[in-house]
């Protein structure tokens, strides 16, 4: 397949996903729906499994995510961290309490090293698969192996569809609050931060979409070095967000810069289509053969998350709803952790100062669950669970 024709025919999919989730209100999400669209396309044969090598998505995509990435940690202030700490704690319980289910029920009924291996892979994204399959394949666990490929492509179909509906009943919620809207999409909170301020602001003169780019390559490019400088032991990705912390906090960088650069869409486009890109690996044989582990590790992760997030929120007094979207952030992570937010004040704010004040609410927090959830807390659990295989 020519670059061309497999390029447009993922822009059309692309745009069939946001059509559908702005048709169903965001009861199907722009990713469940592109996911679900490639899934039958392949399983089918209408699209070769090829089709987004062909379109030489994945290493542009790879490239430009951390752009992304830089942007997102000029949504993520200092203050804004500290007024998140509960973010933070509830995240890390309801991923303790996922992974405390998962292998509790999971080891009598499904063996031991189907429940502690696929345990990390319910708690995130691709870096604990790769930990976990790593050392499966090298001990000859491949049933094991193949469950935790199969739950972290299949995941993102359990979580996307719980935090979509628990996010907009909490978006639902949040409108009919006139006080938390004021606040969430008055000058205050709109404006607190959208300036760059700092020994590293540049003039105004500098205010060129083309500025916005090369400065967010510049931090890109400052987080890939000091990546290396660790090893490879923080990952580029990591990096990224933390140096576009710090580099707004200098004043270098604005916030939201990423729309500044007029490109975000274009951005956002290959980024998506880049997290699905191992869908075409997946058979439906090896998802059957599996499928009874997979339901209940499933169903555990799920339980496990709901009851610790149903006790944290009477705890903490948050909305039941968002402290189970904080700990379901483990199953699909960024940029999900973005899009779920922007579509759901799309869909419910009935004025621009609603659908701001929505995602000025929604969006910070999911962005720091998935962040504490994905990158941080399953790393760690998929280095545990690697020695007790």
């Amino acid at each position: 397949m020519t670059p061309v024709l497999a390029l447009t025919i993922l822009l059309c999919i692309y745009a069939a996903g946001e059509l559908i989730a702005q048709k169903t209100r965001a009861v199907f999400s722009t990713v469940l729906s592109i996911a679900i669209l490639l899934l039958l396309s392949f399983w089918s044969g209408i699209l070769p499994q090829t089709i987004i090598e062909d379109a030489q998505v994945t290493g542009f995509g790879n490239i430009i995510a951390g752009l992304l990435i830089v942007s997102l940690g000029t949504t993520i202030d200092f203050p804004e961290l500290r007024r998140q700490w509960k973010v933070v704690v509830i995240s890390l319980l309801c991923v303790s309490g996922a992974v405390a289910a998962i292998i509790g029920i999971g080891i009598p009924l499904v063996g031991r090293n189907m429940a502690i291996s696929s345990a990390p892979i319910f708690a995130g994204g691709s870096a604990a698969t790769l930990i976990m399959t790593t050392a499966l394949d090298e001990k000859g666990l491949t049933a094991a192996s193949t469950l935790c490929i199969a739950l972290y492509v299949t995941q993102k179909f359990i979580g996307v569809p719980i935090a979509s509906f628990l996010l907009r009943r909490t978006a639902r919620q949040f409108r009919e609050n006139q006080a938390l809207v004021a606040e969430y999409s008055g000058p205050t909170q709109e404006c607190r931060g959208t300036k760059a301020s700092g020994p590293l602001q540049l003039p105004q003169a500098f205010a060129r979409p083309s500025v916005y780019l090369s400065k967010l390559g510049l931090v890109a490019l400052a987080a890939h070095y000091a990546s290396d400088l660790t090893g490879g032991t923080v990952h580029y990705f990591v990096m990224c967000l933390v140096m576009g912390v710090i580099f707004f906090t200098l004043g270098f960088l604005e916030k939201g810069i990423l729309a500044k650069t007029q490109a975000d869409s274009l951005i956002t486009f290959f980024v998506t289509i880049l997290i699905f890109s191992n869908l075409a690996a997946v058979t439906p044989q090896q998802v059957i053969s599996v499928f009874p582990s997979l339901v209940l590790c499933a169903t555990c992760g799920v339980a496990g998350t709901v009851l610790t997030g149903f006790i944290c929120a009477r705890l903490m007094h948050i909305p039941f709803g968002l402290a189970v979207a904080y700990g379901i952030s483990c199953t699909f992570g960024f940029p999900t952790t973005m899009l779920i937010p922007w579509e759901v004040s799309e869909a419910f704010g009935r004025t621009e100062e609603e659908k701001a004040a929505i995602l000025n609410y929604l969006l910070p927090k999911m962005l720091t669950a998935g962040f504490v959830t994905v990158t941080i807390a399953s790393v760690l659990l998929a280095g545990v669970a690697v020695q007790l295989l």
